[in-house]
C-alpha cells in the first residue's frame, strides 16, 4: 500500500468516525422515546384504595358530617356504623377494609370479612395489595367536636 491509498484509508476514517458517533445518539434518543412511554407503570391498585379512602372520609353518604353542608374532615360519629358503611363499601369481593376510629374509645368496623381478617397476609406482595393510612379528624358526637385519628387499612386480592 502507498502513502497516498494510506492517507486516503485514514481520511475516510476519520470522516467516518463522527458520522457513527452521531448514528449512535440518535438511536439512542429514538430508542428513548418509543421505550420511556411503553416502560410507565400506572399503578391502578393504589389509586383505586385512596379513591376508597377518601369516600369513606369525604362523602356525605359514608362518614362526613353534614348540615346543609358536608364537612371534610369531620366524622359523624353517629355514621360509624357496619350497616352505613356497608352501602358505602359497595361490596367488592376483592377488597377487605379495616377502620379504626380512635377518640375517647376505640371502635373497629371490618368490612369484607372474607379479606379484612387477612392482613397478616400483606407481606406476600405477589397475592395482595396492602395500604394503611391515617387521618387526623374531627368528630361529631352530640354537640361537641373531638378530635381522633381514623385508620383505614385495605387488603386487596391481586
Amino acid at each position: 500500500m502507498n502513502k497516498k491509498a494510506a492517507f486516503d484509508t485514514t481520511h475516510e476514517l476519520m470522516i467516518w468516525i463522527p458520522r457513527i458517533i452521531i448514528l449512535v445518539i440518535v438511536v439512542g434518543i429514538v430508542y428513548s422515546l418509543i421505550t420511556i412511554p411503553v416502560q410507565k407503570n400506572f399503578e391502578i391498585d393504589t389509586l383505586q384504595e385512596k379513591i376508597l379512602r377518601q369516600r369513606f372520609v369525604y362523602s356525605e353518604n359514608c362518614l362526613a358530617y353534614e348540615d346543609n353542608n358536608v364537612y371534610s374532615g369531620i366524622i359523624d360519629k353517629n355514621k360509624f356504623t357496619q350497616t352505613n358503611l356497608e352501602n358505602c363499601f359497595q361490596f367488592n369481593n376483592n377488597i377487605g377494609v379495616n377502620l379504626n376510629l380512635m377518640t375517647n374509645d376505640v371502635k373497629t368496623i371490618n368490612l369484607n370479612e372474607r379479606l379484612s381478617n387477612k392482613f397478616d397476609f400483606c407481606f406476600d406482595k405477589d397475592h395482595f395489595t396492602c395500604s394503611n393510612y391515617t387521618y387526623y379528624i374531627l368528630t361529631k358526637d352530640n354537640n361537641r367536636f373531638v378530635p381522633g385519628l381514623l385508620n383505614i387499612a385495605m387488603i386487596k386480592l391481586k
